[in-house]
């Protein structure tokens, strides 16, 4: 049988072994902002936000918060003393303004203040960075170190997830979704990812309310992005050649959507989606979206103004057609009205 929602009343548990619950997130989360969110897919953190003031769950932006530098380190470009000291300041500041939970838009945020967080572990290298702390009238002390919570934004979403069926406004009954887990996500830290690190299942998981059919576990889903930092610009061939072997493994599994959780995973599949498939002779009838933008798209949310659509690279229009986003948004709809309304 193959892999359909919890909706239609199939067990998953032959697909894959179902994320557990964790407590829910209601507050205190500093929504930490990312360059290459920013840069290039706005509307992700614009669905975050959405998503966050409709299921309840209270944040703050802090004007104060700066770049990880997560790019430029694992690019060879910053020295990890400095990326150590950036993030023992940002711990800081969002533990003083009281919202102490880092909630990451980019698993590269995530994982470079998880290092930096285990580094300060270290007397001697708390000391040190402390030093230059001190400059600017700042201390990582026990209190901080104690109180700072670094999770990601799915980590936080997941949390609410038993609101998200109340919520949906758009069906997305026979879109099958497959999830890209995110590298610095999964395998920086493989203890603390949420549910399987060798299949993670969150973001299929999220959207299952909503009809989706979820891809499960499928051959080549741990595999990077192809990216790989500067290697997108000084080894671009092998880059791109990691790239196209998941999409002709997609193109296989016949999905719908593939969803990130990574702006640099994003990137490098949306931007060069088309390019790759035209160079190739190849077609790969599907479209990348990030998690939340997909998800705000389920619960009615506007494709340009929220989701920001527009942005993205892929022509997504008839993908927006299909699931009915050119039409208002109607009230929440369970699976089973989606099913009498279809069958009318």
């Amino acid at each position: 049988m193959t892999a359909v929602s919890a909706i239609a009343g199939v067990s998953m548990s032959a697909c894959f072994t179902k994320t557990p619950d964790v407590p829910r997130t209601s507050g205190g989360v500093t929504l930490f902002r990312s360059c290459l969110v920013s840069a290039e897919y706005p509307g992700v953190e614009s669905s975050t936000k959405w998503l966050f003031e409709r299921l309840g769950i209270e944040y703050t932006v802090n004007p104060a918060q700066t770049c990880c530098t997560g790019l430029g380190y694992y690019s060879d470009l910053m020295p990890i003393e400095t990326t150590v000291g950036i993030a023992a300041r940002n711990a800081c500041v969002a533990v003083d303004d009281e919202h102490p939970v880092f909630g990451y838009l980019c698993s590269t945020c995530y994982a470079i203040n998880k290092k930096a967080r285990s580094i300060l572990a270290v007397e001697e290298y708390r000391a040190e960075t402390n030093a230059v702390l001190a400059k600017i009238g700042r201390s990582y002390d026990d209190h901080v170190a104690a109180t700072i919570e670094h999770k990601h934004v799915l980590d936080v979403l997941w949390g609410s997830h038993r609101s998200v069926p109340g919520l949906v406004r758009r069906r997305l009954d026979g879109i099958k979704v497959a999830t890209h887990p995110a590298c610095h996500y999964c395998k920086v830290f493989p203890d603390e990812t949420l549910g399987s690190n060798e299949d993670f299942m969150v973001p299929e998981e999220l959207l299952m309310p909503a009809g989706v059919t979820p891809t499960g576990n499928y051959n080549e889903k741990t595999l990077h992005c192809g990216a790989g930092f500067r290697q997108r610009f000084v080894n671009a061939p092998i880059s791109l050649a990691v790239t196209q072997k998941k999409l002709r493994r997609l193109a296989q599994e016949r999905v719908d959507v593939l969803v990130h959780m990574c702006p640099n995973c994003h990137v490098q599949y949306d931007r060069y989606h088309d390019s790759i498939a035209a160079s190739a002779g190849e077609d790969y009838p599907f479209v990348h979206l990030h998690v939340q933008q997909l998800l705000a798209l389920a619960l009615g949310a506007d494709p340009e103004k929220v989701v920001g659509v527009q942005s993205h690279s892929q022509d997504v229009e008839p993908f927006l057609e299909r699931i009915g986003a050119r039409q208002k948004a109607g009230p929440a709809r369970s699976a089973a009205a989606g099913r009498t309304a279809g069958a009318r």
